[in-house]
């Protein structure tokens, strides 16, 4: 699908051109000023011409008053969206007019905003009405989950002199934005969290796996679940089994809800690029039979944002829908929401956590592995000066990267 804006046709170039116009000159003082300067030149004159020309003026404003009046009559929208996106994608939206009064046939309609996940896109509708449908491509710049109510509907029909507005309700639609996510062809973690030798008791199932070495003699305290029962038999000794074992397939990812410790505007906000970071790694490891689960946030019953170490196309779906509503709306220390992980922590498990605030806060002590550390630059997020911005490769640090404003996401995974 093209990536740039598709072109205005018809009637809506000049539209919009006069919308644009609108900005920076009011088009009501200057027919004001203009009536005003020919009624005067009439006066002092006595030109029948002038007065004439005097009341096109003003039954051009009261034209125009009545004619925007006339168009945003009692009206609803109805829109057509697809269920799922995601941000950065391009998605095809219908928009349609039931008029709920005379004029069944509206003319130069601009819906302002009309799609709050993209919020910078207006929708003109040069003719619509009854059975007349609007098709059109939107960018989805937000991730949410988004419900639809009312939308604000501008006109300056016939002839742009006069712009009035009005909220129409919109029939019920929604929509779910997912986080973007980006390709990740390889993404390492710490060398702590590859395979480490030893004996230890046999975990469960579900938390990793071990791989049979070797048998030896028994010793006081090995687990009787690891006697070897025929090698016993055929030497008259008690044999138990050694095991090599290999750290988990459980991650954790936890997020900071905190939005003291995030700066920055639209995609340049730190908070939505933890999130993209998040959601191309849960991705990834879901993907390729891990498990990985989601935290953030603490609240008097527990976390905010709490999905456990699954793996799945269900779970996948779970942790995308969650990242699609998290919002940074919660005051919580950092390290208070890692120490109220503690009793969900097993042996082997990998953690992925991040830093925004200034200060550098330490790996809880339930953590017998080094974790992986996403340290933003929260400061760079906060400038606003875009002039001379170039994407840079991910710092990397000892025990993870660094991400400012201008870090590349995408080149981090590939």
């Amino acid at each position: 699908m093209p990536v740039g804006q598709p072109e205005a046709t018809g009637l809506e170039s000049p539209v919009a051109g006069l919308a644009r116009l609108d900005r920076y000159l009011s088009l009501p003082l200057v027919f004001a000023f203009l009536g005003a300067a020919t009624f005067a030149v009439a006066w002092n004159r006595g030109i029948a011409l002038v007065y004439a020309l005097f009341a096109v003026l003003v039954g051009a404003v009261l034209v125009s008053v009545a004619g925007a009046r006339w168009m945003l009559r009692d009206a609803s929208v109805r829109f057509a969206l697809p269920g799922e996106a995601s941000v950065g994608d391009w998605i095809y939206a219908t928009a349609s007019v039931i008029p709920r009064a005379r004029p069944y046939s509206r003319h130069l309609l601009q819906m302002r905003s009309p799609y709050p996940f993209a919020p910078a896109q207006h929708l003109f509708l040069t003719v619509c009405g009854r059975d007349t449908q609007r098709s059109h491509r939107v960018l989805c710049e937000r991730r949410g989950v988004f419900r639809m109510s009312d939308v604000v509907v501008a006109c300056a029909y016939p002839f742009g002199l006069v712009n009035m507005k009005r909220s129409w309700a919109v029939e019920p639609a929604a929509i779910t934005v997912y986080p973007r996510t980006y390709p990740v062809s390889r993404f390492d973690l710490p060398t702590a969290s590859h395979r480490t030798s030893g004996e230890l008791e046999r975990p469960a199932p579900s938390v990793g796996q071990e791989l049979f070495r070797e048998t030896r003699d028994y010793r006081s305290g090995d687990n009787p679940r690891h006697i070897h029962w025929r090698s016993s038999a055929r030497h008259g000794r008690l044999i138990v089994k050694q095991f090599d074992a290999i750290a988990t397939s459980e991650t954790w990812i936890v997020l900071d809800l905190d939005p003291g410790n995030h700066a920055g505007q639209g995609e340049d906000h730190s908070f939505e690029r933890a999130v993209e970071i998040t959601a191309s790694i849960a991705a990834h490891l879901i993907r390729s039979g891990l498990r990985c689960g989601i935290a953030g946030g603490l609240r008097e019953d527990g976390p905010v944002l709490m999905l456990p170490p699954a793996a799945g196309g269900a779970h996948l779906q779970a942790v995308m829908a969650a990242l699609a509503g998290v919002q940074a709306n919660c005051p919580a220390d950092y390290p208070s929401v890692l120490a109220a992980l503690a009793p969900h922590y097993r042996r082997g498990q990998q953690w992925i956590l991040f830093q925004h605030g200034h200060a550098r806060p330490a790996a809880p002590a339930f953590l017998r592995r080094p974790a992986l550390w996403f340290r933003f630059d929260t400061g760079s997020f906060s400038d606003t000066d875009l002039s001379g911005r170039r994407l840079r490769v991910p710092g990397k640090l000892a025990d993870g990267f660094a991400i400012s404003r201008d870090t590349d996401l995408a080149a981090l995974f590939r």
